[in-house]
């Protein structure tokens, strides 16, 4: 991270205390959405480190905002030779689908796509191909909304002979789908501490029997087990942030902050009781996207069995030689 990182944490925990209704629209004004973009491209400068921070502080807040798909499309658009940037939402879809690029225009159903009815743009990622850029706007595009546990736009685009460009000199799908997963992995750490956060002030202040909750021993020992769960994530996120592509430590990430999700969403309704699923407290708006994001890119379990396949392919030497590595 650049020096940068205290900086942007600051402003954007001020800007969710300003209670702004245009939370986005102030976002897009400091240029936090294009955070990891080169000056040079239309971008904000700064590297992944410092996006990471901005999108682990929003989601401290429980805050859902398309920073993540829209960072992650300008970045790929970006490479572009002589491409700068355009004004207005850029999106982004991985997709398995077999995508036929071999003519100009593109038929086909895409599910889940984020924020598509606010977007103007879409970046398709398929295995084996170029990404490919599509006008929304575009007359040949339906879009249905459909949305995510947390309530955030998860929308079908239904593409008949759309016109879809490549993007050339981009990033293989597989660097962009370790990035996604890496801005995921921030994102659900984010909630999380945000969620531990809430906890921990509520069983602080909650009295029962003249004294805090977190005086009771099991209140305290399940404190204590979110904490571990944090500290784990963090420095799975640490190491992923550091490490080099395709390393497994992306892998390691996405499984160890979806266990920590998992973790810190049902201690945190359970040490709340009935407090924590009533709508105007704000738990739920970190819970929600904690289940939301778990998955997201792909589920724990896909992340494991990855990680599994690494582990068999580097065989037994390989396996040790990396676990007793120093300096990692």
């Amino acid at each position: 991270m650049s020096t940068l990182a205290d900086e942007l944490r600051n402003l954007v925990d001020d800007l969710a205390a300003s209670g702004r209704p245009e939370l986005w629209d102030s976002l897009c004004e400091l240029g936090l959405h294009r955070v990891g973009v080169d000056e040079e491209r239309g971008g904000s400068g700064g590297c992944l480190g410092d996006l990471l921070v901005v999108v682990g502080s929003l989601a401290r807040h429980g805050i859902g905002v398309p920073v993540i798909e829209a960072s992650t499309a300008d970045w790929v658009l970006a490479h572009g030779p002589g491409r700068e940037l355009d004004a207005g939402l850029s999106t982004l879809h991985l997709t398995g689908q077999d995508i036929d690029t071999s003519g100009a225009t593109l038929t086909t159903e895409l599910t889940a796509v984020p924020w598509a009815r606010d977007a103007a743009r879409l970046v398709l990622c398929a295995p084996d191909r170029a990404p490919l850029v599509i006008d929304l706007g575009h007359p040949s595009v339906t879009v249905r909304p459909g949305e995510n546990l947390a309530g955030e736009p998860r929308d079908t685009v239904v593409l008949t002979d759309t016109p879809a460009a490549p993007v050339d000199a981009s990033p293989s799908y597989g660097t962009v789908r370790e990035r996604l997963a890496l801005l995921w992995s921030a994102a659900v750490l984010g909630a999380a501490h945000g969620a531990y956060r809430l906890t921990r002030s509520y069983v602080c202040e909650r009295h029962q029997f003249g004294a805090p909750l977190v005086e009771i021993p099991a209140v305290a020992g399940n404190l204590a087990r979110m904490r571990v769960q944090l500290v784990q994530a963090d420095a799975a996120l640490a190491l992923a942030r550091d490490a080099g592509p395709f390393s497994g430590a992306v892998d390691i990430a996405r499984v160890t902050t979806a266990a920590a999700a998992t973790v810190v969403a049902r201690t945190a309704h359970q040490l709340h009781g009935a407090m924590g699923i009533t709508e105007e407290y704000p738990l739920h708006r970190l819970t929600r996207r904690l289940w939301s994001w778990r998955d997201a890119v792909d589920s724990e379990r896909g992340w494991a069995e990855s990680l599994g396949r690494r582990a068999a392919d580097a065989g037994e030497s390989g396996v040790w030689t990396r676990v007793t590595a120093t300096g990692r």
